[in-house]
């Protein structure tokens, strides 16, 4: 008997690697998301004209405001960080709607040999 007998999930997305593997981040871009629901109103930012560019930009502001020390945004409070990666999952998500086939899931093994290096 193998692990596909009775489930036939080989080879399919481990959802629970993202959504188990780091609750605290998910968290964080949901605050992130929320406080966007709550100034405009849930979904706007795909009717933002030249969104690609413009969330790349406020990305960018982001980071530049880490790379200066700052945690917080001034204004939501939340994190720049998780700021930073909501405007950048706006961009990735816009440029797969408009290039599905851009995403190619991985289709070879990752190489394995660093598993067995010390430390």
């Amino acid at each position: 008997m193998n692990s596909q007998q009775f489930k036939a999930d080989g080879g399919k997305s481990d959802p629970t690697l993202l959504e188990c593997g780091m609750p605290r981040a998910l968290e964080a871009v949901n605050d992130t998301l929320d406080y966007g629901q709550i100034k405009y109103e849930a979904h706007s930012w795909v009717k933002v004209p030249n969104a690609g560019q413009r969330y790349d930009a406020a990305a960018r502001r982001h980071r530049r405001a880490r790379d200066k020390g700052e945690t917080h945004d001034k204004e939501s409070f939340i994190l720049h960080l998780a700021h930073e990666i909501v405007c950048n999952l706006f961009v990735l998500e816009l440029m797969l709607r408009a290039n599905p086939d851009l995403r190619q899931p991985f289709n070879t093994q990752p190489p394995q040999e660093h598993k067995n290096d010390p430390v």
